[in-house]
């Protein structure tokens, strides 16, 4: 969650209509005076073309729900679906979204250390043609990391999909792994966005999962991920003949709070099935916005449950957030 203002000391939200990015969302003002508005009532009112911007004390969710054969599921309503927010119901739903529109903003890091060298040059090939396709022009926007002993911005934010795989196969392999910071600094962008309304934000890893440089460690990775809202899918460049290699079990640690998932990506083929899956996901996402009840500015960890009401049904979310501290000066 972001603040965008305080204004006399209260809170608010506001909406702006966006006509370029052609969202199919919907933003509630609500006050004490105003009535409750239920998830159908939001499901009746799609495409209405409005910018939802966000509020402090509003909790924005994006997340994809799959079937026991591990096939995306699109259709969906609120009521489908069980929310709990530190144990509890919140207080009311904002908006509800299928197959979200919202803006994407993606994070692409590249490991570019000496235990990648051999699969190098088609991983450089495949993450170029993913955000081809991905990427909508003058909705959505990417940049590119690449990460060794150092972390290096090899193309800042852009919606330029020509620049961005450009940039991409400028990118020359060798040296140690920081993989911690590299992430750390991926999400600490993606959370320093100046733009208010709400996006959809994702990192995509290419690595091994091992670390030997970062000046900071795991939890630092993963609590930056959480407090940037992202989701982080991980495609492991480790052998499939390894019995869950240590690099697996890390990617997993990373990946799991934000509701994301490693793939594996050795071979070429893999590689493109994994990209393949992710833009998949990306395109099948939900996207929530609601307030939480008994909601404080203390900083805190709220643990989040989503609960499909239908058996058989899994969903991927982002496992909390932090609450927002209270300013010192309001």
């Amino acid at each position: 969650m972001r603040c965008l203002k305080w204004h006399a000391g209260s809170l608010f939200v506001a909406l702006s209509t966006w006509a370029l990015a052609g969202l199919s969302a919907v933003a509630l003002a609500q006050g004490p005076s105003q009535r409750f508005v239920s998830p159908e009532d939001l499901n009746d009112v799609q495409e209405t073309g409005l910018t939802i911007s966000k509020r402090v004390d509003e909790v924005n969710l994006v997340f994809t729900v799959t079937n026991s054969k591990g096939h995306f599921i699109s259709n969906l309503t609120a009521g489908d679906l069980k929310l709990m927010d530190n144990h509890q119901p919140p207080q009311r739903i904002g908006y509800f979204q299928q197959q979200s529109n919202l803006p994407l903003r993606v994070a692409l890091l590249i490991d570019l250390s000496d235990s990648i060298r051999g699969r190098f040059e088609y991983e450089k090939q495949a993450a170029g043609m993913f955000l081809k396709r991905i990427l909508r022009p003058e909705v959505d926007e990417a940049f590119v990391v690449g990460f060794n002993g150092k972390v290096n911005l090899v193309q800042d934010t852009t919606g330029d999909v020509d620049e961005l795989a450009k940039s991409i196969h400028t990118l020359a392999s060798g040296g140690d792994t920081a993989l911690y910071d590299a992430i750390v600094f991926a999400a600490d962008k993606l959370r320093s966005g100046t733009e208010s309304r709400v996006t959809r934000r994702a990192i995509i890893l290419i690595t091994d999962g091992m670390d030997t440089a970062s000046k900071g460690i795991m939890t630092d990775a993963e609590n930056a991920t959480v407090r940037a809202e992202a989701v982080m899918y991980a495609l492991s460049t480790n052998s499939p003949l390894e019995r869950y290699p240590k690099g697996d079990a890390v990617l997993d640690l990373l990946t799991n709070p934000s509701g994301g998932h490693i793939l594996p990506a050795h071979e070429k083929a893999d590689l493109k099935a994994a990209f393949k899956n992710v833009e998949e996901a990306l395109r099948s996402q939900y996207a929530l916005g609601y307030h939480p009840a008994g909601f404080r500015l203390d900083g805190s960890f709220h643990p989040i449950e989503i609960l499909p009401h239908k058996r058989g049904l899994n969903v991927q979310c982002r496992k909390g957030y932090f609450a927002p501290r209270q300013p010192s000066n309001p």
